[in-house]
């Protein structure tokens, strides 16, 4: 990296934080009343939000366009072609919108100056400090944008002191200072202060202003808040190793469990009910019907338990009243209007944008990978006369039906000819406009990754739940490790070459371990050829000892694996009331028959017992809510799912008792991975995240080729150029 590149950024950076009007609004003076200060601080932190606005939408671009669930039309501008493409030459800093590595750093030292020069001595007539809880928010902001800054450009610079002139920046390259983070260090780096932020998160909530909009959409303030467990969370997962995904695990948990009793501050809590989309074929159609309950990126509220959308970076309505977001809507081929009127007392101007689909000016559309993942997907629907009596089954003309969710059908008319087209909506619902974009965080992205980092940590079979199940405080719910809930599975492990045999009461890792210690070999391929040999020849009878999940136990969870749920006891708390489930009742589609017209539901708390603590796995939301006295036959459970991605992405035969025998625990654990990102495309499809998520895996696995290869879904020369990890990343720009 060049010197003048690091200078250029930072300069454009700082010149934009005039040093007389911060002084004027953030050092206080003595004769200056507390509430003035506060005050012209909250005016700095109203700065800092807007300036969030101008790295919104390249939050989706950057991590959509380079991602496989995407693929451009005949009308790409050229750079945004460059970007799908990874073609860094021509994707270069200030060639369009989306690449300005500056405006990040605008962000980065305006936090900065933020937290050097307000006063946290100041309290109010309550004793709570001025400003305090403003001041934990900025830390999650500058955060989330190195975050953001590291995972678009690889290693960035770093600071955390504000330079307001060019002698600072001078100083702060020429003394050798200029720190330079990656994924790796940045969550050591920054964890101090943001634990300090969260304890004060915790003790006094989020700040509290109107809501953000001059319509009837508009964005509840708390919207533009950052959970700081949740960036916590972040920011070891993307570190990726074990260690640093169990630290994550137990800060989304510490998010989703939270229960902090302020009625200012989300804290987290099962996955809400109301969400979810189903599709049918009546006999005789050609066409799949769609149709969703509901769509959680739209809510407008505060955050809240009963939510389910977290963060949001606010848009405007009017250019007059703030920036407008609206370029990903033209990318996704919409022209945006926007519209004011004033009432006839001239008291009340409202402003509205209206969205109009054209195909001709549409450059990005959904992909064939997503599609081919969706009609992967087996979506199941109870079949009969009625409730009690209707059986469950897969319906094969469905696949995932949160497809619906993303894709508005529009009749659109050119030189009087009529074009059905499909356009991308997913935070834009049948092309309405919503102040709430783009969408940062919801509740199921932080269970999925909670997923992500419960997996990393060890823990698949508990990951699965998420999906398959969801994980809360229900009686009956999780197996209690030493009773019944498991039994004693017993096989015995035999190596016999003829010449020798060995047997093992424990595992076949003992027999290999025997084996091999008289073998000695010329080079590694003969050792791994030898190896392959050996486990092949080991035979497994039933004669060994190895706790089972019992298919006699009553529990919903039944194929949690016994080892985790011992080691779960002392991590992760999983029985407490703040994870209680929130859908005391949802709704099961039901059909006379696979050729019948549209499904018809009954409303079931879904436990027979009547326990209203019900919750439901991510998956369901686009394959079907069961009953849960159904969901051991769900086609979608634990051992055949793994079993399925073993057999598909490393070549490897599971069984039952291969999944629980300990002996193939990295397979398991990456076939478990691989399912949490087939439902990240499903769920998160086109918010922003998906390139993002395949970066974390790939780089937990230490395996350029994982994100290699599903780029090369869409561009087969894609697998070739990112198996290079430098290729991942835009250039920081040279001047």
């Amino acid at each position: 990296m060049k010197k003048k590149s690091v200078i250029y950024i930072l300069l454009v950076a700082c010149l934009s934080v005039s040093i007389a009007s911060c002084e004027d609004m953030l050092t206080p003076s003595s004769d200056r009343h507390s509430y003035e200060v506060g005050q012209d601080t909250l005016y700095s932190y109203w700065g800092i939000l807007r300036s969030l606005q101008n790295v919104a939408e390249r939050y989706v671009v950057l991590g959509e366009c380079r991602g496989e669930l995407v693929s451009g039309t005949a009308y790409l501008s050229d750079t945004i072609q460059a970007i799908l493409n990874f073609d860094m030459e021509n994707a270069t800093d200030g060639s369009c919108r989306y690449l300005k590595a500056s405006d990040y750093y605008h962000v980065i030292n305006s936090c900065n100056a933020y937290l050097a020069m307000y006063d946290s001595t100041l309290v109010t007539g309550t004793k709570e400090p001025y400003m305090e809880k403003e001041a934990a928010q900025v830390q999650a902001i500058r955060a989330w944008v190195y975050l953001q800054l590291v995972e678009v450009y690889g290693r960035v610079p770093f600071y955390t002191e504000p330079l307001l002139s060019t002698d600072a920046i001078d100083n702060f390259w020429n003394n050798g200072d200029c720190q330079t983070v990656t994924v790796d260090d940045l969550a050591d780096k920054l964890v101090d202060q943001l634990e300090a932020a969260a304890t004060v998160e915790m003790t006094y909530g989020y700040p509290q202003y109107q809501s953000y909009g001059y319509t009837a959409t508009v964005c509840h303030s708390t919207k533009a808040m950052i959970p700081l467990n949740v960036i916590l969370g972040d920011l070891y997962l993307a570190k990726g190793d074990a260690a640093s995904c169990e630290r994550a695990a137990q800060y989304y948990y510490n998010y989703l469990s939270g229960n902090q009793g302020l009625s200012n501050v989300a804290a987290g809590g099962a996955l809400p009910s109301g969400y979810y989309a189903y599709g049918y074929r009546p006999e005789g159609a050609t066409q799949t019907t769609y149709k969703n309950s509901g769509t959680p990126w739209t809510e407008t509220g505060e955050q809240s338990k009963s939510n389910e959308s977290i963060t949001a970076i606010p848009s405007s309505t009017n250019k007059l009243w703030g920036t407008v977001l609206r370029g990903v809507n033209e990318l996704y081929g919409y022209d945006a209007e926007i519209s004011v009127s004033t009432s006839q007392e001239d008291t009340v101007t409202t402003a509205s944008v209206s969205l109009t689909p054209q195909y001709n000016k549409k450059q990005l559309m959904a992909s064939d990978a997503y599609y081919d993942l969706c009609d992967q997907q087996q979506f199941e629907m109870y079949i009969g006369a009625d409730y009690t009596t209707a059986t469950l089954q897969v319906d094969p003309n469905v696949g995932d039906a949160r497809q619906y969710w993303v894709q508005d059908v529009s009749q659109t008319y050119s030189n009087g000819l009529r074009s059905t087209e499909k356009f991308i909506t997913k935070q834009n619902p049948n092309g309405q406009f919503t102040t709430v974009f783009p969408m940062i965080y919801r509740k199921s992205q932080v269970w999925l990754r909670y997923a992500e980092a419960l997996c990393g940590a060890g823990y698949p079979s508990y990951a699965f739940a998420v999906l398959k199940d969801g994980l809360c405080n229900n009686s009956g719910w999780l197996p209690t490790p030493g009773t019944s809930d498991y039994e004693v599975k017993e096989w015995q492990f035999t190596y016999d070459d003829g010449e020798q045999v060995i047997t093992s009461s424990v595992s076949s890792d003992e027999i290999v371990q025997k084996v091999m210690a008289g073998m000695t070999f010329e080079d590694e391929d003969e050792q791994a050829e030898a190896l392959a040999q050996v486990r092949a020849a080991i035979d497994s009878t039933a004669v060994s000892y190895q706790n089972w999940p019992s298919e006699n136990s009553n529990v919903v969870l039944k194929y949690i694996d016994q080892r985790e749920a011992e080691r779960a006891g002392s991590f992760l708390n999983f029985n407490i009331t703040a994870l209680d489930g929130q859908m005391s009742a949802v709704n099961i589609l039901i059909r006379t028959s696979l050729s019948d017209s549209e499904a018809g539901s009954t409303s079931t708390s879904g436990y027979e017992n009547n326990d209203q603590n019900l919750t439901d796995g991510i998956h369901s939301r686009g394959c079907g809510y069961v009953k849960t006295s159904d969901r051991s036959l769900r086609a979608y459970n634990y051992v055949d799912m793994v079993a399925k991605k073993a057999k598909e992405n490393y070549g490897v035969t599971l069984t039952k008792e291969d999944i629980y025998s300990g002996d193939y625990d990295d397979t398991v654990q990456k076939c478990v991975e691989d399912l949490i990102v087939d439902e990240e495309a499903l769920e998160l499809a086109f918010e922003g995240t998906r390139f993002f998520d395949l970066m974390r895996v790939a780089h937990r696995r230490g395996d350029p080729s994982y994100l290699a290869n599903k780029l090369g879904q869409r561009n087969s020369s894609l697998a070739t150029k990112l198996l290079d990890e430098n290729n991942w990343y835009f250039p920081l720009p040279t001047y």
